[in-house]
């Protein structure tokens, strides 16, 4: 088999793996449903007289909407006749891209120090988990700390729990307090919205992969294919004869091909662990289109030298080699045009979300807490619920593509 073959048949291609109007419409319909809920549940709590749990803030001091004075301003659902706004489709979207970069920058704080292959998996997690589920469901927050921690089970480099609670709430200080129960509460929710698919695939290996391939040709001993027609030490000349990058001098020695390779490796990494984790690049590229988009933004005449080497004979040159450029040059289109959410945009849409959280999912702790009492026997799980978590976990896993859509045909966008 293929590495595309391989890379077919797995769970990140067959479930996750989207065209962008089958994201677009997945969005639209997880939104239209969450909005029905909330209005719904939120009309139940008012004619109950029950007020809303309120979120408390987190350490940037965004989970609560704050006045000009700095208090939270009042009960989110104070008024029984007011109608609920809910959150866009948009709103929700960049509230995940918000909390996805609050997971990097914890991950990335002197407390945890994660790889990013870690990072980017909590990462991915959160994305995926929210195509099927809300942020005026679950907030992002209590997400986004499960999530982080269940990427170090995922992923080689676990932590155990009280640890994680001590460096998290190390981090956050005490503007908010942290305790295993709500980092432990959501964690099957979690799994189920990511549908038990733990494997996520990454393009960092990749790009460590190109980048040797790619010195190799600098120092003239490529391993190049049958019908390339050139020597490794032809391949070295036509690499050093290159444009320069920038307006620079030409750069027609192997020393500075090499620190050219380096600074394009080094910029091309950046935008994977930034852009390229954030975007919604993982559901519409594979890893190699995104590993080579990130290439080429850091250097657009070395990227494309290489993979035309990987397309030697006349009839793939003229015919493969422009479809695979134009999808690598789309996804760099994204990567590149990627923002961080402005302060006050955020504060807005918190201050939105607030008032259309649906109250009966506020607090994933005490739901937890019922849930166990409601499901064990003498301190022990029911083995009729035992059973039936089984049950459901089978089901979910043989039925995964059904709410996903069929598998994508060859062209779409996992090719």
């Amino acid at each position: 088999m293929t590495e595309d073959e391989i890379y077919r048949t797995s769970t990140q291609y067959r479930l996750w793996s989207f065209t962008p109007e089958k994201l677009a419409s997945l969005r639209n319909s997880t939104n239209a449903l969450a909005a029905e809920r909330v209005k719904a549940a939120i009309k139940k709590s008012r004619e109950s007289g029950q007020a809303q749990p309120a979120a408390s803030a987190d350490s940037s001091g965004f989970s609560t909407p704050l006045g000009e004075n700095g208090q939270a301003n009042g009960s989110a659902h104070g008024d029984k006749d007011a109608e609920v706004e809910t959150l866009t489709v948009d709103e929700e979207r960049m509230l995940v891209e918000y909390y996805c970069s609050q997971a990097k920058t914890i991950g990335e704080a002197k407390e945890f120090s994660f790889p990013i292959h870690v990072i980017a998996t909590a990462v991915q997690f959160m994305k995926r988990f929210y195509l099927s589920n809300s942020p005026m469901t679950y907030h992002p927050r209590v997400i986004m700390m499960t999530s982080l921690y269940f990427a170090t089970k995922t992923e080689p480099h676990y932590m155990g729990l009280d640890k994680y609670v001590r460096n998290l709430q190390s981090g956050l200080g005490k503007k908010k307090k942290v305790t295993n129960e709500d980092i432990l509460a959501p964690e099957f929710i979690l799994t189920q919205g990511i549908r038990f698919t733990f494997d996520v695939k990454h393009p960092f290996h990749a790009l460590r992969g190109v980048h040797m391939e790619m010195q190799a040709m600098v120092e003239g001993q490529a391993a190049l294919l049958p019908g390339e027609g050139r020597t490794a030490k032809e391949v070295q000349e036509a690499m050093q004869a290159l444009p320069p990058k920038d307006g620079a001098m030409l750069q027609d020695s192997a020393a500075a091909l090499r620190k050219r390779l380096d600074d394009a490796y080094g910029q091309a990494k950046l935008t994977l662990g930034s852009a390229g984790i954030l975007t919604d690049a993982y559901f519409l590229y594979t890893p190699s289109q995104i590993m080579f988009a990130s290439l080429l933004l850091a250097d657009e005449a070395l990227t494309s030298f290489y993979l035309s080497t990987k397309f030697p004979s006349a009839t793939s040159a003229s015919t493969i080699f422009p479809k695979v450029m134009a999808t690598i040059r789309l996804c760099a289109e994204m990567l590149q045009s990627f923002e961080q959410l402005g302060r006050d945009e955020l504060i807005r849409i918190d201050k939105k979300i607030y008032k259309c959280q649906n109250p009966e999912k506020v607090d994933l702790v005490s739901l937890n807490r019922a849930q166990k009492r409601d499901e064990t026997v003498d301190g022990k799980l029911d083995e009729s619920v035992a059973k039936r978590r089984k049950l459901e976990r089978e089901k979910s896993m043989r039925e995964g593509e059904d709410i996903f859509g069929p598998q994508l045909e060859k062209n779409g966008a996992g090719g």
